[in-house]
């Protein structure tokens, strides 16, 4: 507003008024004042009784007298201005209802004009809070033409608006000024009981202000004229509460109609205007029913009431049972419709839900899972059903050594993301989702479930990127490899993409890249051996471009890939020459989602068995009813029937009988026994198997001990007499049976042990199967092992291994002489005789034998042995035989002993068993059996009394001239410790020279595996060496070529005497009239010689006798002798008979004398069948010594002599008769 404008509107209101006179024009003389307000007055029409309907102005003024005017001008002409004035209807005016506004008025200054008419727009508001700044809510607007003819009159104005009891009524007045018409609105300030309100721009009132603000008192003359509204008053019934009708989804209700009145006392009509009628069907939930009540003026009233049909039916559940296969997963996820048999409710299921929707591999088997289904009303009932998970997919494995096929497949049929998948969130906040195949924002949904992004889920704003990788897989050494898969993109206006890359090892590679939309689509098979690296992975990336998409997923993927083959598994072997390693080892790759058991032998679950059997023996001897015996289980068996030793002609029934546990301390107790069956039989002959063909299918596990009793009823049964009861009699790999005792039937008092069981034992034997495998020294080099998977289902696969055994220990050898601990064990493994040792036979042709453990009676060696058999010799034969060990050179030890196991088997008390050692210088008995035992340990037997440098252990055998059983050794064990070095003597051979041979110069050797290969540094040495000690290395190496070596001292000695070269045997005639022999000079005459290989010439000889002694008639031993220049002495003999011619007489006397027997021991007999008388006999030595002689002049035929004085050797006995003598070689054992 301009300051001049401002003056003039003051001016203006103070100077300028006008009459009220015509603003009211009563129809009635009843006035009464506006209640609450005593300026105001409300007039009746005539004839209006119901005064609360009479029309009432209301005013804030209490003169209606135009005294002046105001308004926002320049120069006279209008400016845009509101005017406005509140009305309390409540509060101010008490008027506590609705209140219909059928005309408002103002006044208008008398000098307002205009040329032709004027606009002024009045609207009505309600205001909340208070005016002004309250909200104003526009009830009712219109427009008044104002014309100069309005000027100084208070203009009625009709307009309709209903105020609601209690708000606020804001009257407003608006002027938009034209430039030429003049307006100002009326005033009075007497008895005002509100302000006016004024808002113009363009005098600087942008808002409404009091004109208090502006400095006016002026109030405008601006009233309302309406009338109360009371509508008939109407009830209706109370809200109802019904349940629905049995089967139905809601209730026939009924009720009575609403009842009303009008205040006023005129009729009212009554109508339903919502909801069914009364005797309708009602829906479940609340309904309202609405009735309306309309007086005779049109005033209406409603009211309500609401009708709930609740739903109290409970569903009926019905499930059904499911069963569900892995199909090679980890887990496997179902729906509720999967168990829902037909559930059914009366108003319809809306929810069904299951406590248990994913399954894995700990759930196999049978799984019980709830159903529950729930009616909009909240009612709810169960059901259970029975799902079985199976897992039916055998693992996929490959083993280390062979080519490996590997087909990976997803499908991502579980609701949760797949084992071994991962997945990163670089922006947003929602993931992959599992579970379903549903796309959004499109019908081409996957036809099972999938890997999907819902962009659209995550809801606008949300910017995502996010990925999904794959598991890691070597495929490096792959042969071949391709991927495939399923996807789908469905973009929204360009926003949204899929990548997918694979990793090559240091970087990601773009395979697929996609932007529009897509159904669900096969990549196609893709070849990825340009990416082949250790950590091969595969990623899905999803990209909403910051835009708000729909998805992407992913499903079906299957990655195929070959390795070629890899090497073997190397395993070394420790020093014992052994190695165990897990079966698992042994596998490259397992594809298998639940658990598993490596094993080897066969399929953790077991396997096929093998039928087996063990012969105890069929040798009889002693016999009763029948035998109760022990079998001890190496492995899990399953005995299942016998064959005995019956009596030939026996028919019997055979009872079998089972306790748990040994036989011992259950003989007659009969409660304690089982019987497993009963077979009846006809013997097939003593000494023979007579099956009795049962199935008992008592198992025994492994470790544990099981008692039989097989027994005739009536007698027959064959054993054989044992040693030991409880003693191994025989076994296999599987089993051990033991001596037991014979028994009278049935469980009778008389029991006789220890007592063998005579038949064979026949039972099954399943794979044994162990986690582990072990490798020992016979396995060195590239082995196959079969390697068996078995998921926690049982499903099994296997595959073949290849292990490369090592032997990566050298040996340890220390050479002979040196000081330290040596150990020698000989455990006759081998089929031969062992390397240095030997045998003599001195009576008989039986000999020691090696290769078995088997003795001909009672107990035998649990592994191989030497063993000689006398019952193998049969009957009739005479054994006397030994077996020597090698010669050990034990000199200079501080400790030394030896032990062995033995055993000795004796038939009636015939039979002996021998051991002796050499001391140096003779035997010695160390230990002598004469009567049967078990096999026994002779314990550490001290050799330091035995200490010589030829020390060696000899066994002997005697039977006594009788038919025995035998005797048998192993475990050989030599012990001594050698102090200080000992050099070696290496002696020369007949030619002067000797070839090392390293392995007798290595003392021993710790190699579990054994020495392939000795060889020396020093391979010949030769009379050129003796005399000077020399320094030798020995080398060894075992089969995989680790080498050792240590050192010895040796010295070279020629050990061997001249080789000396005799005569043949001669006789010689003292000559005619010689009584004498003079003995010649072998060597000066060249009948003898002597060689030697280190001494040349020999030039040390001797003669005996000597050259030149006189030999009478005999026969003698002529001895030749030469010594090298080392002391190694030769000799050789011959015979040299002197004899003189003799006559005819002396040829017949020789025919007829004998001497027996002859080698003689004590006594010797001589016979003459001769005519001619003896005289006597003189028995020489073999130099010619008279010894003895006899008189035999009283001899008839023959004579004994006793010769026991005589030591070992051979003599010459001459026997002399009247007419001739003859000469015979004597020999004393």
């Amino acid at each position: 507003m301009r300051k001049n404008t401002l003056i003039t509107f003051l001016c203006v209101l103070c100077t300028i008024s006008f009459a009220l006179g015509q603003s009211f024009s009563p129809t009635s003389s009843n006035q009464t004042n506006i209640i609450g307000n005593p300026a105001g007055s409300v007039t009746i029409n005539n004839g209006n009784v119901d005064q609360n309907r009479a029309p009432v102005a209301i005013t804030h003024s209490a003169s209606q007298t135009i005294e002046a005017g105001i308004t926002c001008n320049s120069g006279g002409i209008a400016l845009n201005t509101n005017l406005a004035r509140e009305f309390d209807l409540e509060n101010d005016f008490g008027i506590d209802d609705d209140f219909q506004v059928t005309n408002v008025e103002f006044a208008i200054f008398p000098s307002s004009n205009t040329a032709t008419t004027f606009p002024v727009t009045v609207n009505l508001y309600s205001s909340s809070p208070a005016f002004p700044g309250g909200t104003l809510s526009l009830l009712s607007s219109t427009v008044y033409d104002f014309t100069t003819a309005d000027a100084g009159t208070i203009v009625s104005v009709p307009i309709s608006a209903t105020v609601p009891q209690g708000s606020l009524l804001v009257y407003e007045i608006s002027v938009l000024g034209d430039g030429a018409t003049v307006f100002f609105i009326g005033t009075n300030d007497d008895g005002q009981t509100d302000p006016s309100y004024i808002q113009a721009a363009d005098c600087g009132v942008p808002s409404y202000v009091d004109l208090a603000t502006v400095g006016s008192g002026q109030m405008y003359i601006m009233n309302i004229v309406g009338h109360r509204v009371i509508p008939p008053i109407i009830v209706c019934p109370s809200d109802l509460m019904v349940d629905t009708d049995p089967s139905d989804c809601g209730a026939i209700v009924n009720f009575a109609d609403a009842i009303a009145i009008d205040p006023e006392g005129d009729p009212v009509t009554v109508s339903q205007t919502m909801g069914p009628v009364s005797g309708s069907m009602f829906p479940t939930g609340d309904t309202v029913v609405e009735f309306t009540a309309t007086d005779i003026d049109g005033e209406t009233s409603t009211c309500q009431f609401t009708v709930t049909v609740t739903d109290m039916e409970v569903p009926e559940a019905i499930c059904q049972n499911l069963t569900l296969d892995l199909m090679g997963g980890s887990s496997v996820s179902i729906t509720p419709a999967d168990i829902d048999n037909g559930s059914t409710d009366n108003c319809g299921i809306v929810d069904y839900s299951l406590d248990i929707d994913t399954f894995t591999c700990a759930d196999v088997g049978d799984n019980t899972v709830t159903l529950t289904v729930t009616d909009d009303e909240g009612n709810s009932s169960t059901c259970t059903a029975t799902v079985t998970i199976e897992d039916n997919t055998a693992p996929e494995i490959t083993c280390i050594g062979e080519p490996g096929i590997f087909n990976i497949l997803e499908e991502f049929e579980a609701a949760t993301i797949p084992s071994g998948w991962t997945t990163i969130v670089e922006s947003g906040a929602d993931d992959w989702a599992f579970g379903s195949g549903d796309m959004p924002g499109s019908t081409d949904d996957f036809p099972t479930n999938a890997a999907i992004f819902d962009d659209d889920a995550a809801g606008s704003g949300q910017v995502n990127l996010v990925r999904l990788l794959s598991p890691v897989y070597d495929i490096s050494a792959a042969a071949s490899a391709d991927l495939n898969f399923d996807y789908s993109l469905q973009d929204f206006v360009g926003d949204g993409e899929i990548s997918v890359e694979v990793w090559d090892g240091s970087a990601w590679q773009e395979i697929l890249f996609a932007t529009e939309d897509t159904p669900p689509t096969s990549l196609g098979v893709t070849d990825m051996m340009p990416f082949a690296n250790p950590d091969f992975q595969v990623r899905f990336t999803y990209d909403d471009n910051g835009g708000f998409g729909w998805g992407a997923g992913v499903d079906n993927f299957a990655l195929n890939y070959e390795l070629s083959t890899s090497p073997p598994l190397e395993v070394a072997l420790d020093a014992s020459g052994n190695a165990t390693i897990p079966a698992s080892d042994l596998i490259q790759t397992v594809n298998e989602a639940c658990g598993y058991v490596v094993t080897v032998g066969g399929p953790a679950t077991g396997g096929g068995s093998t039928t087996e059997t063990l012969e105890t023996t069929f040798a009889g001897g002693n016999g009763l009813d029948g035998a109760m015996f022990d079998i001890v289980a190496i492995n899990e068996v399953t005995i299942n029937s016998f064959d005995v030793n019956l009596d030939t002609g026996i028919t019997d029934d055979v009872e079998v009988y089972y306790k748990s546990g040994t036989w011992v301390g259950f003989e007659e107790d009969a409660g304690a026994w089982t019987l497993l069956g009963t077979a009846n039989v006809t013997s097939a002959g003593d000494g023979l198997p007579t099956p009795l063909n049962l199935s008992l299918g008592q198992t025994i596990a492994a470790g544990d001990t099981g008692a039989f009793y097989v027994t005739t009823t009536s007698g027959g049964m064959n054993y054989t007499d044992g040693t030991t009861t409880g003693a191994v009699f025989a076994s296999d790999d599987n089993i051990e049976f033991l001596e037991g005792a014979g028994k009278s039937y049935p469980f009778g008092v008389s029991t006789f042990d220890p007592r063998v069981f005579n038949g064979n034992i026949i039972y099954d034997v399943g794979p044994q199967i162990d986690s582990d495998v072990s490798f020992d020294c016979s396995m060195l080099g590239e082995n196959e092992v079969e390697v068996f998977v078995t998921d926690d289902s049982g499903n099994f696969s296997s595959c073949t291994a290849t292990v490369n055994v090592v032997d990566i220990t050298a040996p340890i050898i220390i050479c002979a002489g040196n000081p330290g601990p040596v150990s020698i064990l000989e455990e006759f493994e081998g089929a031969t005789i062992p390397d240095g040792w030997s045998t003599t036979i001195d009576a008989g042709v039986q000999d020691w034998t090696f290769g078995s453990g088997e003795m001909p009676f009672g107990p035998s060696f649990p592994t191989n042995a030497a063993i000689f058999d006398d019952d193998a010799a049969g009957n009739g034969e005479i054994n006397l035989a030994t077996l020597y060990s090698p010669v050990y050179d034990i000199t200079g030890s501080n400790t030394a002993s030896i032990s062995f196991d033995y055993v000795m088997q004796d038939f009636i008390g015939d039979g002996i068993f021998t051991v002796e050692v050499y001391d140096g210088a003779d035997w010695q008995e160390i230990l002598f059996v004469d009567a049967s035992t078990n096999i026994e340990n002779t314990g550490m037997i001290d050799m330091l009394p035995y200490l010589n440098e030829a020390f060696q252990v000899r066994f002997t055998y005697d039977d006594e001239g009788s038919w025995a059983w035998g005797a048998g050794i192993d475990n050989f064990q030599l012990d001594y410790e050698v102090t200080d070095i000992t050099a070696i003597d290496i002696p020369l051979g007949p030619d002067g020279t000797a070839t090392i041979d390293p392995n007798s110069l290595i003392q021993s050797v710790d190699e579990a595996c054994g020495i392939s290969t000795v060889a020396s540094d020093i391979t010949e040495v030769s009379c050129a060496d003796i005399g000077t000690p020399m320094t030798i290395t020995i080398f060894a190496s075992d089969a995989s070529g680790n080498i050792a070596s240590c050192t010895a001292e040796i010295n070279v000695v020629d050990t061997l005497a001249p080789e000396v070269t005799c005569p043949e045997d001669q006789s010689v005639d003292p000559g005619t009239g010689n009584l004498f022999y003079e003995v010649p000079d072998y060597f000066a005459s060249g009948e003898g010689s002597a060689l030697d290989n280190c001494t040349d010439p020999v030039t040390i000889t001797s003669q005996n006798p000597a050259p030149g002694e006189l030999l009478s008639d005999g026969v003698y031993t002529v001895t030749l002798t030469a010594e090298d220049e080392y002391g190694n002495v030769g000799t050789c003999t011959f015979e040299l008979t002197v004899e003189s011619i003799l006559g005819v007489d002396d040829n017949s006397l020789s025919n007829s004398i004998s001497m027996y027997p002859n080698p003689a021991d004590s006594q010797v007999t001589i016979s003459n069948k001769s005519d001619v008388a003896l005289q006597n006999a003189v028995i020489y030595d073999i130099n010619g010594k008279l010894i003895n002689q006899y008189d035999l002049s009283n001899m008839q035929g023959k004579q004994v002599i006793d010769v026991s004085a005589l030591a070992t050797g051979v003599y010459v006995v001459q026997i002399t008769g009247e007419t001739s003598s003859v000469s015979k070689r004597l020999i004393i054992k």
